[in-house]
């Protein structure tokens, strides 16, 4: 059994809640002098519905006056009349009356035809694109939403907030919230369940064997030890938030937004939160005899958006929907034309939604092109993913332009219009000093560090286990600005992972190295 695998057990085992940071203990850190101030940041905060499976985007928000709609959509199309216009051209499926609630009070925009260039039709590559960020041709391992916490908390993980950087309602942990330096986030089901299966938890100590079932066991008692860190904190704004300010529909969908609402209402300061609904990979099935309010796809619809326009009421109530934004996404669309089952293969291009009291509302983009599709038969997407992705970071959680350059991989990608003012720019990249690896990684013999610094500083260089010890000083002292190395000599570590951090006058960055 491989980590992950143990982790989901573990999952399983204790009624839906996980806990990340990579396997690296949190105790280690957990009162360190130099934790960050979780107030410090702008305030801002964004929620993710993950519409998993991939959404029909044509029966979500429907062409309805193209004929080509109807013709290849015989049994499963929406009638004209039954849709809910919202321009003269297009309208959501009826399902959604809630959004379209939202849509006619300028607190919903709609972004159509959002989708990545060589499209992958395979839930599970595809996700992936969409939760990292990556070209279709790129396989990385680190989750947009983990990229930008690590700018957002340079220090992490050495230095870790007071409060959890993001939070995952679920089991199973994403790789949204993933990086190098370990999981950013912290992932549970149910706050009171968190609090209960972790309260009262003490970490056993003793040594375990040098085996793949000690790995196994140092590797829960670590996970352990995670869960502590954050449960007190999470019950504490939990218990404080006002309740039932407004009532949310009884579907799991609903029920984590409540969570999400009451910690938001709580005074929780986590700047980022995923939920996730499944069921949208509708390939059979997806209407009823031409029903259009009811079926599989738009129960889905309903779902969500009633959810969703729940916890946007529930927000304003507690006066605090101008801090909130909700963004859906889905790993992609649908096919044009409907199969033999009553359903829609995997396509490429769909809509998404992004709610709040601070977007401008209306619709970007046009009508899927019906009869202009690609080479695959698909529709062609007129948005990047990733330019959704930079104007939530830049225009609402105030992320400086070259730092969301850097979280998109060194890509720049334009904004769009969402938002009805730019947050001003709060994390920014720093321009007093550089840190980072040169050469080889993992490295057998030697590598070396280089670094930069723009005025006179003292500066700390440290090498750290992955538990958190610090095991090495490779510089310390006060520098005169310009450019410097270091090299870090294989020969004295043990091999494995190792953390290297530069502290200055300036600031702090972590990176982590490999030894052979």
């Amino acid at each position: 059994m491989n980590r992950k695998e143990f982790l989901q057990q573990l999952s399983f085992l204790s009624g839906g809640v996980a806990f990340g940071m990579g396997g690296m203990s949190v105790k280690a850190f957990a009162h360190n002098p130099f934790a960050i101030d979780m107030e410090a940041t702008n305030g801002k905060i964004l929620v993710l519905v993950q519409l998993a499976g991939g959404n029909d985007g044509l029966n979500t928000v429907v062409p309805y006056e193209n004929p080509l709609y109807y013709n290849k959509r015989a049994n499963i199309a929406i009638k004209k009349e039954d849709v809910l216009p919202l321009t003269s051209q297009m309208g959501l499926n009826p399902a959604m009356a809630a959004f379209k609630d939202l849509y006619d009070k300028g607190k919903l925009t709609l972004v159509q035809n959002v989708g990545y260039a060589n499209p992958n039709r395979s839930h599970f590559r595809s996700t992936d694109i969409w939760l990292t960020g990556s070209d279709a041709a790129e396989f990385w391992d680190e989750g947009w939403i983990g990229r930008y916490l690590t700018k957002l908390y340079p220090g992490f993980p050495l230095q870790i907030p007071e409060e959890p950087m993001a939070i995952q309602l679920g089991s199973v942990e994403s790789l949204l919230i993933q990086t190098d330096l370990g999981s950013t986030g912290v992932v549970f089901s149910n706050p009171t369940n968190f609090y209960n299966l972790v309260s009262g938890t003490t970490i056993d100590n003793e040594p375990v064997p040098e085996t793949l079932a000690g790995d196994e066991l140092r590797f829960m008692r670590q996970v352990a030890t995670q869960s502590v860190a954050y449960s007190g904190i999470i019950k504490q704004k939990w218990d404080k938030s006002l309740k039932n300010l407004y009532t949310y529909p009884t579907t799991n969908l609903a029920s984590q937004l409540k969570i999400v609402g009451e910690l938001i209402g709580g005074g929780l300061q986590t700047p980022v939160y995923l939920t996730t609904i499944g069921g949208f990979d509708t390939h059979a099935n997806q209407v009823v005899a031409n029903a259009t309010n009811t079926g599989t796809h738009a129960n889905l619809l309903r779902t969500v958006a009633d959810a969703v326009a729940a916890f946007q009421k529930d927000l304003e109530k507690r006066g605090l929907a101008d801090k909130v934004v909700v963004m859906t996404f889905s790993e992609f669309g649908r096919r044009v034309s409907q199969n033999g089952t009553m359903g829609t293969d995997h396509g490429s291009a769909a809509p998404l939604f992004v709610i709040g009291s601070g977007v401008r509302g209306g619709v970007l983009g046009k009508n899927p092109a019906l009869g202009d599709l690609d080479g695959n038969g698909d529709i062609k997407f007129e948005y990047d993913f990733r330019q959704l992705y930079a104007s939530i970071l830049q225009d609402h959680l105030g992320v400086e332009t070259n730092t969301v350059q850097g979280i998109m991989g060194g890509k720049t990608f334009s904004t769009l219009p969402i938002f009805r003012q730019s947050t001003s720019g709060y994390v920014a990249t720093n321009q007093e000093f550089t840190f980072d690896q040169s050469g080889a990684n993992p490295f057998t013999t030697y590598t070396t560090l280089l670094y930069s610094l723009k005025k006179d500083m003292y500066v700390k260089i440290s090498l750290y286990d992955m538990m958190g010890r610090e095991v090495g000083t490779i510089k310390e002292g006060n520098m005169a600005a310009g450019v410097y190395s270091a090299i870090v000599e294989g020969s004295y570590w043990m091999p494995g992972p190792y953390l290297c951090a530069m502290r200055c006058d300036a600031g702090q960055k972590v990176i982590r190295i490999l030894k052979a």
